[in-house]
């Protein structure tokens, strides 16, 4: 059974269009992305961006807008998955650079080797928005309000997304080495 929808009103079509393709959407997302607050979060995107086309759809259940709105999340995933990519290396490079700068004023040592390689583990274990947190707040050393206006987020939560990634440093290499 096809909807059809020529004389209902915007908010109904998104409605319902949401409704007929969220999980399809969502499956797309979470298979490209690996991350469910991510897949959650494009799928929202997705919604968003297809708006401006929501007087072009006649029919929500054609194949016409179903490859739109495919077509719509497949991309906004893909961007999403490069921008990931691009900060990851980026943070590990950030990461490299600074101790490699660090070891030229003292003389290398195997301790040099392991710190980073522990940094380089504890970083690969965390959720990205810990990485993040953890980036911007001890790397570039940002405030929580810089933080949160780069992240469209709460200073309230950038802060607690900060405490929250402190822990699980803490729980990856233990108190005693942490303190």
């Amino acid at each position: 059974m096809e909807a059809q929808i020529n004389d209902e009103k915007p908010k109904n079509k998104l409605e319902l269009l949401y409704d007929v393709y969220e999980n399809k959407m969502y499956g797309i997302a979470y298979s490209i992305l690996n991350n469910v607050e991510q897949a959650e979060d494009t799928v929202q995107d997705a919604i968003i961006k297809l708006i401006p086309n929501l007087e072009s759809i006649n029919r929500i259940e054609s194949f016409k807008t179903k490859r739109l709105v495919m077509y719509t999340v497949k991309n906004i995933a893909i961007d999403r998955y490069r921008r990931n990519r691009k900060e990851s290396q980026l943070f590990t490079e950030e990461i490299e650079d600074r101790q490699l700068s660090e070891s030229k004023n003292i003389i290398p040592s195997v301790k040099s080797v392991e710190d980073r390689h522990l940094v380089t583990q504890i970083l690969s274990s965390m959720p990205d928005k810990y990485k993040e947190i953890i980036q911007y707040r001890c790397f570039y050393e940002l405030s929580y309000k810089e933080i949160s206006s780069i992240l469209n987020i709460g200073e309230d939560t950038a802060a607690k997304r900060y405490e929250r990634a402190k822990t699980l440093v803490k729980k990856f290499i233990g108190d005693d080495i942490y303190e």
